[in-house]
């Protein structure tokens, strides 16, 4: 019973770890792939960017709490058979810190994204019309938090894949 909740809680953090590592992975694409338009609206095709990568920010932050709460399962399991902590060098207690800590920063990323940034580009999108170009203010303001969305959504690409090398050596050292 142990090794079928292990597998499970292990199949649930994954998973887990993928979502939240393809979503800044796509998100930089789309991103990427919108800037070779320029910087003016086409209303359009930025509105279904920004409904989408609207939604992400509130996808990643539960998909975070999925992994904290799934990476705490696993010494929680051990111990409810064992009736102990499972003893592990000091090298897997610093990946456990390292990993811990990139998780929160990504966290914290995901929640000034997801609260601050994004309130900020909705707000000022939902100023903008299809029927023309908006001032050049405004223009300019939008586009700089898209251009500051996307330097957190790089960074949150980097710790996730630095995660994904950190994970392994809790496993299996």
């Amino acid at each position: 019973m142990e090794e079928f909740l292990y597998t499970v809680n292990l199949a649930i953090h994954n998973l887990l770890l993928v979502a939240c590592a393809a979503a800044p992975f796509y998100q930089l694409r789309m991103v990427s792939k919108r800037a070779t338009f320029g910087k003016r609206i086409i209303y359009e095709y930025d509105k279904s960017i920004e409904d989408l990568l609207s939604v992400q920010p509130k996808l990643c932050f539960w998909f975070i709490v999925g992994l904290i709460a799934s990476g705490f399962a696993f010494p929680l399991i051990y111990y409810a058979f064992h009736g102990e902590w499972q003893h592990r060098s000091a090298f897997v207690y610093a990946a456990l810190a390292v990993k811990t800590i990139l998780v929160f920063i990504g966290f914290g990323i995901v929640s000034y994204g997801m609260f601050v940034i994004d309130r900020q580009i909705q707000g000022l999108f939902r100023q903008f019309s299809p029927d023309a170009q908006p001032p050049q203010d405004q223009l300019d303001r939008f586009f700089a938090l898209r251009a500051k969305r996307k330097k957190f959504c790089t960074v949150c690409l980097y710790l996730a894949a630095a995660i994904l090398v950190v994970t392994p050596i809790l496993r299996f050292w």
